[in-house]
């Protein structure tokens, strides 16, 4: 999300040979999935002279959770053989979820979201009650413009792990961006409920204070909103929205005078 994509760590180099099975199993799977693109790419028509207005429809592997339908016979016989290889490439499922979790992660910060759904799926399969996978396909979602989706994807997440602060603040984004765009599926005191808990569990999330600034703004209360905007520059000054601190401006003049 903006201003809240997690940044994966650089992947780990080791030249044993438990990770080279692993490495080669990663590659498999990109294999896998670019065949399938090659494959249907070369079976393609040439295209028409005139546009086409049917919308393509996505592969099972990249919808949310496989779109929760039942898989083709198929596709269930490539996620069991990806599951019995990590069973047998990993020490423990949980070891292979945060393997591909990370690269899950990488995906989803270049916007590479088919691929990245692919990933979390698989982890799904690893660990129905995984965290990263509610929390990435929920981010997903949201990035898609499926609000009402995220919102039921980020909440499971929190169900499963309260204490994941920086997933309750994509949760308090997401109904903010209902907020904005007058949907039903959030309103002020929502978010600001949402971002006091992420809060009181991390004090120094400049972009709950940088979201909260906003839910003041929007209830008027711009003093309140200097407050937080201040509360986000001590936190960390690169996660501050400057465009908006230019909008609070013209509303009220900084308290402090550093912004003018």
């Amino acid at each position: 999300m903006q201003n809240s994509v997690r940044v994966p760590h650089p992947i780990k180099r080791n030249v044993s040979f438990v990770n080279m099975k692993r490495v080669l199993l990663l590659c498999l799977i990109s294999f896998m999935g670019y065949s399938q693109t090659k494959k249907e790419t070369a079976a393609a028509p040439q295209a028409p002279a005139t546009p086409v207005t049917k919308t393509p429809v996505r592969e099972a592997k990249y919808e949310v959770l496989y779109g929760s339908k039942p898989l083709s016979k198929a596709d269930q016989k490539e996620l069991n053989e990806f599951v019995a290889s990590c069973d047998a490439s990993f020490g423990s499922r949980a070891e292979a979820v945060a393997f591909f979790a990370e690269r899950a992660w990488e995906y989803v910060a270049t916007a590479r979201l088919d691929t990245a759904t692919q990933r979390f799926n698989l982890i799904s399969a690893l660990d129905p009650n995984s965290v990263d996978a509610f929390w990435g396909l929920g981010v997903i979602s949201y990035q898609r413009g499926d609000n009402d989706l995220a919102i039921r994807l980020l909440n499971k997440g929190l169900e499963i792990d309260s204490t994941q602060s920086m997933m309750r603040v994509d949760y308090a984004i997401v109904k903010l961006d209902c907020y904005q765009k007058g949907m039903e599926c959030g309103t002020l005191d929502e978010v600001e409920t949402e971002l006091k808990h992420a809060l009181a569990q991390d004090p120094k999330n400049a972009n709950a204070w940088m979201k909260r600034c906003q839910v003041a703004y929007y209830k008027e209360n711009y003093e309140l909103a200097w407050t937080y905007f201040h509360e986000a520059r001590m936190a960390d000054i690169l996660q501050l929205d400057l465009n908006f601190g230019s909008l609070l401006a013209a509303k009220m003049p900084d308290p402090k005078g550093i912004f003018k």
